[in-house]
């Protein structure tokens, strides 16, 4: 099975990437009197920085085309590997191992699940995890605008705008301008998201916290229990609107950025906020009128996968918020889920089929986004809207096999395939490690959006 050494390279800069993002929190853990966790940090430094220096080192000069199989290797294998790097100072910031891996790769697979409140914890933890977030939420950002996109030949759910101008020939190609255009405009959100939190009254480090956190649907905040509490009515307004712009198309967000146009690509923000108003409403009239606003704004938290709760009493049980999670937002978005375009697609297709019941001569195409939807594109968008489920089944039974609850393993399942970890509402911090890694093997499945993993897991033991 031969390697591309350009996945090598970028696995090389993902290491890198973490390496000079835990440089910055050694200082701060220092100045925090926490000795052991700058030594973590450090730690996290030295590996992230040897590992990437001796393979940039080893391959440079490479530039053999690297094809689709690489870039779904790469794919793998960095949600796989990376986010051990980042685990040395929050192993020992939980005082054991498992947690602390645990807690790496659900702050960077944007789950958000955490073993250690923030309470509980040093401000430079709290820090990290949002940081971390924040990565894993542009690393879906680039794998979904190269890797996955060149791989969906059909174009299901994605637009074709000048951001997603793929070269099959040799994905790596893409992954620099990706990076640079997706990240531009990641990075602006994200600056103006925390300043626009202070502006409401948030102290600073909070602010910054929040708003890595909630572009990236992660979920995580720096303080106890919900928002609520912490954050005025503006603040719950400017949570929620980086959520959205989280879940939305960034592709589309590129096009407005760059070239001022506004095209296609409203549909699924339009869902998304049909849905939570939907939800809304049903509130209000069943548990009162005072209930709507909260129900709304935490139905968008829920759809974003990001699973912040605007009060610490939940107008409906986790089911419904997890059930709202697994639609997900837009394709190329920071969002887990099934995705929106998705569930528009088959609702459009479920319309058609009703139709021909009433016509049965008629001819009825499914369209979507302006094109029409072969029957063979169907195929794949139903496998992938079944596998869900079952991947979600499976894993639930697998974790109450590694001894948790039967009621938490469903829960805890469900959370980490839709990478919504807060929506789980369960103790992580007292779940069995064989439980905890399962949970992880489901976040890693659920950022790859499962059908992408079988792929890469495929070719992993294939010949190119």
């Amino acid at each position: 099975m031969p390697l591309s050494p350009r996945m090598f390279r970028a696995l090389a800069w993902c290491a890198l990437l973490v390496a000079l993002a835990a440089l910055p929190h050694i200082v701060m853990a220092f100045q925090e009197g926490e000795r052991d966790l700058a030594r973590g940090f450090f730690f996290t430094f030295v590996s992230g920085g040897f590992v990437g220096g001796v393979i940039l080192a080893a391959t440079q000069g490479s530039k053999r085309p690297a094809r689709a199989s690489a870039a779904l290797r790469l794919a793998f294998l960095g949600w796989l590997i990376v986010p051990s790097l980042a685990a040395a100072p929050l192993v020992i910031a939980n005082g054991d191992l498992w947690l602390g891996l645990f807690e790496a790769y659900s702050a960077m697979t944007t789950t958000g699940a955490v073993a250690l409140q923030p309470d509980e914890t040093a401000r430079s933890i709290v820090l990290w995890r949002s940081l971390i977030a924040w990565m894993g939420g542009l690393a879906s950002l680039v794998f979904a605008a190269t890797v996955f996109a060149a791989l969906d030949r059909r174009g299901v759910g994605l637009r074709r705008t000048s951001l997603l101008t793929v070269e099959r020939a040799d994905l790596f190609t893409n992954f620099g301008r990706a990076v640079r255009r997706l990240g531009s405009i990641y990075a602006a959100l994200t600056l103006l998201g925390a300043f626009l939190l202070a502006a409401t009254g948030l102290p600073l480090f909070e602010a910054t916290c929040l708003s890595l956190s909630a572009l990236s649907t992660a979920g995580l905040t720096p303080f106890n229990g919900g928002v609520a509490g912490s954050l005025s009515s503006a603040g719950i307004l400017v949570l929620a609107l980086l959520c959205v712009i989280g879940a939305w198309n960034f592709a589309v967000l590129y096009e407005l950025a760059s070239r001022r146009r506004y095209g296609r690509g409203t549909g699924e923000l339009r869902a998304i906020i049909a849905v939570a108003i939907a939800i809304s409403i049903g509130a209000g009239v069943i548990l009162g009128v005072p209930t709507a606003l909260p129900a709304f704004f935490d139905a968008l938290f829920a759809i974003s996968t990001a699973g912040f709760r605007t009060a610490d009493v939940s107008y409906a049980g986790p089911v419904v918020w997890l059930m709202l999670a697994m639609i997900g937002g837009s394709t190329i978005s920071t969002t887990g889920g099934i995705k929106m375009p998705r569930i528009l697609l088959l609702a459009r297709r479920a319309g058609g089929e009703l139709e021909t019941l009433s016509h049965p001569s008629a001819a009825i195409r499914t369209r979507f986004s302006g094109r029409s939807v072969s029957d063979q594109a169907l195929t794949g968008v139903w496998v992938y809207a079944l596998a869900f489920p079952v991947i979600m089944g499976l894993g639930a039974i697998a974790i109450g096999l590694g001894g948790a609850g039967f009621e938490d393993a469903w829960r805890m399942s469900a959370a980490a395939v839709t990478n919504a970890g807060p929506l789980a509402e369960v103790d992580w911090g007292a779940q069995p490690p064989i439980a905890l890694i399962l949970a992880c093997t489901l976040m890693v499945l659920g950022r790859l959006e499962i059908l992408a993993a079988a792929a890469a897991i495929y070719v992993i033991f294939a010949r190119d």
